[in-house]
This record gives C-alpha cells, sequence and structure tokens, in this order.
C-alpha cells in the first residue's frame, strides 16, 4: 500500500498533470451546463434524472475525498505538502466528479 501511495504523490506533484487537468476542465464543464441548458432536460423527467445524477457524483466524491485525505495523512509525514500537489488533487477531483455526473446524466436517461 505504501507504493501506491508514493505512486499517487509523484504523479500529483507534477505540473505537467495540472495543465492537462485544467485544459480537460474545460470542455468537461461546457459539455455540463450543455446538459443543463438542453430544452429536453428542463421538464420533470430531465429534473429527476439531473438529480439522480447529482446524488451520485455527491456520493463519488465522498469517497474519494476520503481516499485523498488518507494519502495525504500518510505521505504528509514523510514529505512536504505542495501547492502543485494541492492544485492537481483539486483539479482532478473537479474534473473527474464533472465527468461521473456527465456519465450518470447519460446512463440514466437512456434508462429512463
Amino acid at each position: 500500500m505504501q507504493a501506491f501511495y508514493e505512486l499517487i504523490w509523484n504523479l500529483f506533484n507534477r505540473r505537467t498533470l495540472f495543465v492537462v487537468g485544467a485544459w480537460a476542465g474545460l470542455p468537461l464543464t461546457l459539455m455540463l451546463l450543455i446538459m443543463f441548458a438542453r430544452k429536453k432536460n428542463r421538464d420533470e423527467r430531465g429534473w429527476k434524472i439531473i438529480g439522480k445524477a447529482s446524488i451520485v457524483s455527491f456520493i463519488y466524491f465522498i469517497l474519494v475525498v476520503n481516499l485523498i485525505a488518507k494519502i495525504v495523512g500518510y505521505v504528509a509525514v514523510t514529505y512536504e505538502v505542495h501547492y502543485l500537489f494541492a492544485g492537481n488533487i483539486i483539479q482532478w477531483l473537479y474534473d473527474t466528479v464533472i465527468l461521473v455526473e456527465i456519465s450518470a446524466i447519460l446512463i440514466l436517461s437512456k434508462m429512463e
């Protein structure tokens, strides 16, 4: 498990990953805003799907934040937490939560 923590630590201390995360966040945010603004998502059924997808993404958020807290708690004893690590964590957490939200909306709209 120690090797996994150190892999995450080394991966999230890279500037390239931060730039990739920032550029990945732009189209994901635009896609989610477009999905919210679509005419067929503004009725009762659409808001129900968006609500369920938001619950799924919130559960994902809680699980990943707890995992990140465990990793940071483990490696902060050995290493100094750098601003780049914190920025990467926040950026990729945002990107993955948006991706889970979009995926859940698409899956739930096909199921209902």
